[in-house]
């Protein structure tokens, strides 16, 4: 049995739409599902929970947020699959895995579960939080990812973009993953940098002055198609750190398009490094982000990978 679950709100109503198409082709195949739909009231993370206290093989209809929420609803790793159908904004995540095929083989791979891909599941433990309120919390919290976390620039975009207006009239005409650009033209003109220290797991220790952002990539891409973890790969117990330092908004006009090929990394002010964890602390508390999604900004956060796997039908 396939546990279907569904953001009906998403992508503008194109994740219903697309759901609808796939459920035709479920019943012509003869697949046996059920399907649960998202409501405010009970929200991706809690279905998923619920479903996999041991293990089951879900379908995902949804954006990289939706995949994110079913990251954290997980309970039996081990005894979990899940197969994906992209329909968000940004989709990084079937970009960095290869997911080019149409709905119908996807279905159709999905039914035959012959390839069964475990990657790398990311972590963000906040030694200390601020929430949007300026409240600050000392109590440890963690929160899961499959693509990428960030601290400063790249996670302030996202809090502008979770708030957006225009992100549903640029989902509606097909844009939706240009709103990352346009929110960062804007952001890149307020953000502030801080004093940064980084500590890797080798032992190894960055300091900046000028921090811009770091963001610890499981995948490559990030933002709506920006390759900021140039070869980052989920399958190698490895996350890539990608750190900006002492750019100007000058660097950022010359260098960020480079970043949607990965050639960022030749420019000066743009480090990278491959560790399995690292713990930043900055001189105040900046924005962190996890697959995009916001909830709290920190001045001391580690981010690293976890032991269990997410096996993907893919």
């Amino acid at each position: 049995m396939f546990h279907v679950i569904v953001n009906p709100a998403g992508a503008g109503g194109k994740t219903m739409k697309k759901w609808l198409e796939a459920e035709k082709i479920m019943v012509r195949e003869g697949i046996p599902y059920d399907a649960t739909f998202s409501t405010l009231q009970k929200g991706i993370e809690e279905i998923t929970s619920e479903l996999t206290e041991n293990g089951a093989d879900l379908v995902i209809f949804g954006g990289d947020g939706t995949m994110n929420q079913v990251v954290n609803g997980i309970r039996d790793f081990e005894h979990t699959r899940v197969a994906f159908f992209s329909c968000g904004s940004g989709n990084d995540l079937a970009r960095s895995l290869g997911m080019k095929y149409s709905l119908q083989e996807g279905i159709l791979k999905m039914k035959e579960s012959r390839t069964v891909r475990s990657l790398d599941i990311g972590k963000v433990i906040y030694h200390s939080r601020t929430n949007p309120e300026g409240v600050r919390m000392e109590d440890e919290y963690s929160r899961l990812f499959n693509i990428s976390s960030g601290i400063g620039f790249d996670a302030e975009i996202c809090a502008y973009v979770q708030k957006s207006k225009m992100k549903k009239k640029l989902n509606k005409v097909g844009l939706g993953k240009m709103i990352y650009l346009y929110e960062a033209l804007h952001v890149i003109f307020t953000t502030q940098r801080t004093v940064s220290h980084i500590t890797f797991d080798d032992g190894e220790r960055q300091d900046y002055l000028g921090l811009l952002f770091t963001a610890a990539m499981n995948e490559p891409y990030e933002g709506g198609g920006f390759r900021f973890g140039t070869d980052a790969e989920a399958f190698d117990g490895l996350l890539d750190f990608c750190t900006g330092d002492s750019l100007s908004q000058w660097d950022f006009f010359r260098i960020f398009p480079y970043a949607y090929k990965g050639a960022h990394v030749r420019f000066k002010g743009v480090h990278m490094k491959k560790a399995r964890s690292a713990e930043i602390r900055t001189d105040f508390p900046l924005w962190v982000h996890t697959d995009g999604e916001i909830e709290y900004l920190s001045d001391h956060i580690t981010l690293c990978l976890i032991p269990e796997k997410l096996n993907m039908m893919i």
